[in-house]
């Protein structure tokens, strides 16, 4: 399943509309209401990998894998993203990181990574972050680019 956040210039949900992958879920831009949609998706579906993406102020064509989830925890995700990042980094600048950001990506993907390790899911689950429109050269084929990396068709 793939995530992004709402909003007509959000660059993860234009990303996420770009992409020829099934399992689509658009999540409101609210800490409660994302959460619910988020858990309620992976509790009614039995998903191999849940790879959600949001928008980030990111250098030009810099793409953010988010490895660590930041709450009253730490929650560090268990997927091995190398093949994501190998295949990304043909094309862009691609960091790892530790820090997801205090709003909500940040809490999505801690709630995400908290529900999937208290309920001892086989799911996985991994953040990206991309930059603001304006810093993405080309979306669609950013949009290609990680269909064909991830796609789990």
């Amino acid at each position: 399943m793939y995530t992004a956040f709402n909003g007509k210039s959000n660059s993860s949900k234009i990303l996420l509309d770009n992409m020829d992958v099934d399992n689509k879920l658009y999540v409101k831009n609210s800490f409660k209401t994302s959460i619910e949609q988020l858990i309620k998706e992976i509790r009614n579906n039995e998903y191999e990998l849940v790879i959600s993406f949001g928008q980030a102020p990111l250098d030009k064509d810099v793409i953010k894998i988010e490895k660590t989830a930041r709450g009253e925890e730490l929650y560090d995700t268990d997927y091995d993203y190398s093949g994501l990042k190998d295949g990304l980094e043909k094309k862009y600048n691609v960091i790892t990181s530790s820090d997801a950001g205090s709003y909500l990506c940040n809490n999505l993907y801690y709630y995400g990574l908290k529900y999937i390790k208290e309920h001892d899911l086989k799911t996985k689950m991994i953040f990206v972050h991309i930059p603001k429109m304006k810093d993405i050269s080309n979306i669609t084929d950013l949009a290609v680019n990680l269909s064909n990396t991830t796609n789990e068709k």
